[in-house]
């Protein structure tokens, strides 16, 4: 391996690489790099319909870069198929106090360019995390730290100012990541540009748009792992195409995002095995009522248009009965009862007595999605279901880069309402934070501020996971969400994958998921 780190190759393959390559089977003819591996070595080659974008771990917001991620980096800690905390580069911790937590890093880890993983590097990967200048989303998520310090050679400390209870499953998340500071330190290292990890596998060349290739990290700490020598990532965004890389062979694991359709257009291929995974992530339709005249400043209007949504038909018709009806605390927490939420179940002609105390009789408004097919399912579902409350409904399309500017970037933003996914990370405290405008900042050109709300949340993050009153604090937070109605969350948002059986060993797979970690347990999959 190269003792600097592996910068990203961007050269794509011209039309005469290609074709050679085409003679050399199914890789080649999805244009994959053909490169010689040892005898007995396999490739495996997943089918991923959107690339990766954001590199840096501390900054990324996309959870399409974040699969990538989770292949070279790791943090402190990890999540088993349960979404628990289990050792990773931290091979145990200890907790003297609710506030206090030491751990105990792994000797003998190396970056994939051989360099040892020092206590120093840690503690300044999460300290960069937190630093306002780092700018990351991610930030408040881990709780609120007083200080992160070398307690030894081969350990560290994290002190809180309040308990706070996601703090060992947010460090397991890719935003946790360790990254070598002394690399970074002196110039040689950009993690906007460079991926250098101490996970299983190290970047060997990119062509933007059509692939990636991952080796084997020869340096990995886990003895014989990854047990599969290379990784192929080829971007196919085409559903179709992605069927028939399976059916071929040219494709051992396709990802279809929350394609309504996958798991039927599936269904005659014998060969080939689905997995859903139980996510805590979540689709929304978000209000804006923030931006100047917009009808949404009024809670009567918002509360108007979550009693009109019919979360059960878009779940069986716009997600081919794929999701369920999502409260704003995840189902797969089980910790929330949504009969005792105060606005919830469907009620249209409550959704039309609000309507008409509000003054808004007639509302129509415009919502933005995304390009893929699930926002086009979704939404028209949607328009029919808030049309029987006398709601209109305009859908408008737009690509990534645009969404996420005039929804995420503008200030206010630039849009009525729009449908998305967030995740839903990996304990029930976590999510709320986005409706902490000040915080959060990317939710900021559409939350309102509300000091309630907002009151309750904080409430919630200082608890331990221990204390009695925490159930009832979640629930409660939960109840002023959906009371709100800023962000009305509509359906769980499930991720199908499907691999070749006959090929391909990989019951890790199989897991709960909040942070997109669509290849979970890698490093095991074995391929015949």
């Amino acid at each position: 391996m190269d003792q600097e780190p592996t910068a990203i190759k961007t050269d794509a393959l011209n039309r005469r690489d290609l074709v050679k390559l085409m003679a050399m089977g199914a890789a080649g003819a999805l244009g994959l790099p053909a490169l010689a591996l040892a005898a007995g070595e396999k490739t495996l080659v997943w089918g991923k319909k959107l690339e990766a974008t954001m590199y840096d771990p501390a900054t990324s917001i996309l959870a399409s870069s974040w699969e990538l991620l989770h292949l070279v980096y790791e943090g402190l800690t990890n999540l088993d198929a349960n979404m628990k905390p289990v050792p990773a580069l931290a091979e145990s911790w200890e907790t003297p106090s609710p506030t206090k937590y030491v751990f105990k890093l792994r000797r003998g880890v190396k970056f994939s360019n051989g360099r040892e993983l020092t206590v120093d590097d840690a503690v300044g990967s999460l300290r960069r995390l937190i630093d306002p200048k780092t700018g990351s989303f991610f930030a408040g998520q881990m709780g609120k730290i007083k200080s992160i310090s070398a307690s030894g050679a081969h350990a560290l400390t994290i002190e809180l100012a309040e308990p706070y209870a996601p703090l060992l499953t947010a460090l397991a998340s890719t935003m946790a990541s360790i990254i070598p500071m002394k690399e970074l330190a002196a110039g040689s290292f950009d993690p906007s540009k460079t991926l250098l990890g101490t996970g299983p596998y190290a970047v060997q060349s990119h062509a933007q748009g059509d692939n990636w290739t991952l080796e084997r990290n020869a340096h990995y700490w886990q003895p014989g792992l990854p047990k599969i020598a290379r990784l192929v990532v080829k971007i196919v965004p085409n559903d179709q195409a992605l069927i028939a890389g399976l059916r071929d062979g040219g494709i051992d694991i396709a990802q279809f995002d929350a394609s309504p359709d996958a798991k039927l257009l599936l269904t005659p291929l014998a060969n080939v095995q689905v997995v859903q995974n139980q996510q805590t992530n979540l689709i929304w339709l978000v209000l804006n009522a923030v931006a100047k005249g917009s009808p949404f400043a009024n809670p009567k209007v918002r509360q108007a248009v979550a009693l009109a949504l019919d979360r059960d038909t878009i779940a069986k018709v716009g997600m081919g009965g794929s999701g369920a009806p999502a409260t704003a605390i995840a189902p797969a927490f089980h910790a929330v009862d949504p009969a005792r939420l105060k606005v919830y179940k469907r009620d249209v002609e409550k959704a039309k007595a609000l309507l008409k105390e509000a003054g808004a009789t007639g509302l129509g408004f415009e919502v933005v999605t995304g390009s893929e097919p699930i926002w086009a399912a979704i939404g028209q579902v949607m328009q029919e279901s808030l049309a029987q409350a006398g709601i209109t409904v305009k859908l408008a399309t737009l690509d990534e880069g645009t969404l996420v500017k005039r929804v995420w970037i503008a200030n206010p933003g630039d849009f009525q309402a729009s449908l998305l996914w967030y995740a839903g990370y990996s304990d029930p405290a976590m999510l709320p934070l986005w409706f902490v405008p000040k915080v959060a900042g990317f939710t900021a050109g559409y939350q309102a501020e509300d000091p309630e709300l907002i009151k309750a949340i904080e409430g919630l993050r200082a608890l331990d996971a221990a204390d009695p009153h925490r159930a009832a604090a979640i629930q409660d937070v939960c109840d002023r969400i959906h009371t709100q109605a800023n962000q009305i969350p509509v359906i769980t948002r499930v991720e199908t994958m499907a691999f070749r059986k006959d090929v391909l060993q990989a019951a890790a797979m199989s897991h709960v998921d909040g942070y997109a970690d669509s290849l979970h347990g890698v490093a095991t999959y074995t391929k015949s």
